[in-house]
């Protein structure tokens, strides 16, 4: 029996790694899926030649889909647990969360921030005051709506769907505020070194 166990495992580590484990946050991590259970789903992933054993807590798995296309659903519906959502809503939810990490791009914060950022430091002639330019813009970038920005939506049919938009916003919102925080402290650096290398010494006498 044990013979067959393991025949069955190295045939298992000759096939393509085809398995997908879709996380609750939107992500879809690719392995050889070795066993499921109510705990834990264990998979094998390729690193360097070898092939390394790792486990995800199934409370944050929705579902596993096998090389065949089968899935197995881990999510269920229970307020108890904070899963509000449906099987069918939560799917809209993820693939949110999905397009949002993949296609949602916010120029305008970014842009903004890298202005402001640059802007004040220049204007106010800022040193160390201007370090709290970047954490203030990035706050007030976690407060307004998230758009969708266009062309990311992978299927049409999403397009206006409360759920959708929840998922893409709980995804789009952080990477807002991190970006933002991002752009906007190089606009202060490129702030503080035109004030230094240009500013301050052309109003030298």
């Amino acid at each position: 029996m044990r013979i067959i166990a393991l025949l069955g495992f190295l045939v298992a580590l000759s096939l393509p790694a085809q398995d997908k484990i879709n996380l609750m946050n939107g992500q879809v991590l690719e392995g050889r899926v070795l066993g499921q259970s109510s705990l834990e789903i264990r998979y094998l992933v390729p690193k360097k030649n070898k092939w390394v054993e790792r486990a995800e807590p199934t409370s944050s798995v929705f579902s596993v889909t096998d090389s065949l296309g089968r899935e197995k659903v881990w999510y269920f519906m229970d307020t108890l647990f904070g899963n509000d959502y449906t099987v069918p809503q939560m799917r809209w939810f993820i693939n949110g969360e999905r397009d949002a990490r993949k296609g949602y791009k916010p120029w305008g914060p970014v842009l903004g921030g890298f202005a402001l950022g640059a802007g004040l430091t220049m204007a106010l002639d800022l040193e160390v005051n201007s370090l709290l330019i970047p954490p203030a813009y990035a706050g007030l970038m976690a407060w307004p709506r998230v758009y969708v920005t266009r062309g990311s939506i992978t299927d049409p049919n999403m397009e206006g769907d409360p759920v959708y938009a929840t998922g893409y916003s709980a995804v789009g919102r952080p990477k807002r505020v991190v970006k933002s925080l991002l752009s906007t402290a190089l606009g202060v650096a490129v702030g503080l070194a035109v004030n230094q290398l240009v500013i301050d010494p052309a109003r030298k006498p």
